[in-house]
């Protein structure tokens, strides 16, 4: 039986790396917004992002000589089917809602990964059930809109389509984050990166073209025309997937997955301030206290039991 390869970095070494790709991550909220508004489709984007990044990575995997095992694949598989639903869903929410309410709002999902974690057999920390009150409650008050109501009434009545969608894409990272730690630890991290981008391409390109081969075509070719979008893609392809994902599936062999659900927690923050400080897009005091509210209860949840573990437990070391 084969052993899995191991990435050889140090644990600061992979602090470093899931930080920067979470704050790459922040910047692609901004970045995506200006793409759909510089016309393209949301279907055109994700397929031309992915099939961008996979064929990037495709080539990666071809020069670096990394066998071509079939447990890396079929995990990677696994991990882009998860991959395109949350980015769908990320992308079109995005349409409806603001570029810091889906930030804010995907990042909960570092308050899902725990819980995600308890359904496979792990036990949940008081502080995580703690942190999830609270940023509900930060929840609440960030999707509030001035004279909204709602047939629900509530949070779930002040939630508008995208509010939705981009909540149950914070899910799905909480899943794929849960899957990544365990599938990393098994396999070559750019076989397991290139497998689920690849594998989210060929769907988004069959969501995108199929049934509407004429104008998914006249979409990509007006999207094509703007350099603006264009540049956007290659950003979000380049750096936000390629980059992005061959150091979760690196880091992620020395991290678990609450750890590095922490660290993406600077993801929610950086798209929050480029949208209200570069986009100019309108935020209350009452949104951006939510929006603090959840990172908080991130910290909360997942840190804190760190920090009091480090001061009860003396260092003994000489």
């Amino acid at each position: 039986m084969s052993q899995p390869s191991q990435s050889g970095i140090s644990h600061r070494t992979a602090v470093l790396i899931v930080a920067t790709a979470a704050s790459i991550w922040g910047l692609g909220f901004p970045i995506t917004r200006i793409a759909l508004n510089d016309g393209m489709s949301v279907g055109v984007l994700m397929a031309m992002r992915f099939i961008v990044a996979g064929v990037l990575m495709a080539i990666i995997v071809r020069a670096k000589h990394i066998p071509i095992r079939r447990r890396g694949v079929v995990d990677g598989i696994w991990l882009g089917v998860v991959l395109a639903t949350l980015f769908w869903l990320q992308t079109d929410g995005m349409r409806f809602t603001s570029t810091a309410k889906s930030g804010f709002i995907t990042g909960l999902y570092v308050l899902f990964t725990p819980l995600i974690a308890v359904a496979i057999g792990q036990r949940v920390k008081l502080t995580s059930l703690l942190g999830a009150v609270v940023a509900t409650y930060g929840l609440y008050l960030l999707v509030q809109s001035p004279g909204s109501t709602g047939a629900l009434g509530g949070i779930f009545g002040r939630m508008n389509r995208g509010d939705v969608e981009t909540l149950a894409c914070a899910l799905l990272c909480a899943v794929h984050i849960v899957l990544m730690g365990n599938f990393a630890r098994k396999s070559d991290a750019w076989l397991l990166a290139s497998s689920q981008v690849i594998t989210c391409g060929i769907i988004s390109v069959g969501v995108a073209f199929v049934g509407s081969i004429g104008a998914g075509a006249a979409q990509a070719a007006a999207g094509l025309s703007n350099w603006h979008a264009v540049l956007a893609t290659l950003y979000l392809a380049l750096f936000s997937t390629v980059f992005a994902f061959w150091a979760q599936a690196t880091a992620q062999t020395r991290l678990g997955p609450t750890e590095a659900a922490i660290l993406f927690s600077l993801e929610p923050v950086v798209a929050a301030l480029l949208s209200v400080f570069w986009l100019k897009e309108p935020m209350s005091a009452r949104q951006a206290f939510g929006g603090g509210l959840i990172v908080f209860a991130m910290i909360v949840a997942e840190a804190l039991p760190h920090m009091f573990r480090a001061i009860t437990v003396p260092d003994t070391r000489p």
